[in-house]
């Protein structure tokens, strides 16, 4: 009884799996940075699934595209949704975006979703994981007076996913999350997003980042919600243009693609 139970819900994560492009890790990488992507995204995985939601995995896909096609990166965009109550959201090398499902469940909108794919698209455009990885490894490999070449074999791999995890776990500088932030707000806007649910999204992260355990690791990895909504008011995010077209659309399709699979 319990494998029956249990076989649909493999083989969906199985199916969510390989079209997030994950199955067989760690695989062939076209590049370094692409390898270093892979580790991190492995790493993220081994503490929280994907969700095998194969509908709404496809949704979050098709909304980060859009936004990702606005940018000048060559990347094979991948998302997915992780299967966690932790609110939080991840960028890896080489094109690599996930959301929790937690932080999922905090949207109510798709222009919602938009703003928090557009930061972690940014965090890539500017290779701010890949380059803070690199200043890592490469510091290590100059401690021990080799030259640092690492993601070529097993080894390697487990190399780079060691070196994701102190990095995920420390966060990035402050200034590189403030740049997210506005290149975001840029492309969700270029998008056909409504930038203000930038501001809108970071207004319920600070009314839960109060002793919330879900938000642990998003507090202690950036600067504050209301720390960014400042940065973003200065910067004129309120200049940006309003979409003409109706939000109800876009609404109506999170709703049936997000929250009738989450809020139950």
């Amino acid at each position: 009884m319990t494998t029956c139970n249990r076989t649909p819900r493999v083989g969906a994560l199985v199916a969510v799996a390989i079209a997030f492009g994950l199955a067989g890790l760690p695989a062939y990488a076209h590049n370094d940075e692409e390898a270093v992507g892979r580790a991190s995204v492995a790493r993220i995985m081994g503490a929280a699934p994907l969700h095998p939601s194969q509908d709404m995995q496809r949704y979050v896909n098709l909304v980060g595209g859009l936004i990702a096609s606005k940018t000048d990166a060559k990347q094979n965009w991948r998302f997915g949704v992780l299967d966690t109550e932790s609110v939080n959201a991840f960028a890896a090398p080489g094109g690599f975006v996930l959301i929790t499902s937690g932080l999922l469940k905090q949207l109510g909108s798709e222009d919602e979703l938009a703003a928090v794919l557009a930061h972690e698209i940014a965090h890539v455009t500017r290779q701010h994981h890949y380059q803070a990885i690199l200043r890592q490894r490469n510091a290590e490999a100059a401690m021990k007076g080799l030259q640092a070449d690492l993601g070529k074999d097993g080894a390697d791999f487990a190399a780079l996913s060691k070196a994701s995890a102190v990095l995920y776990a420390r966060g990035l500088d402050k200034s590189t999350e403030y740049e997210a932030d506005l290149i975001g707000v840029q492309l969700m806007t270029i998008a056909g997003y409504d930038p203000s649910a930038h501001l809108a999204v970071l207004e319920k992260l600070d009314g839960m980042s109060h002793g919330d355990p879900r938000m642990a690791l998003l507090t202690s990895t950036h600067p504050s919600a209301k720390e960014r909504i400042d940065y973003l008011v200065r910067a004129g995010i309120e200049r940006l243009p309003i979409p003409t077209a109706s939000a109800q659309a876009r609404t109506a399709r999170f709703n049936r693609s997000v929250r009738a699979v989450l809020v139950k």
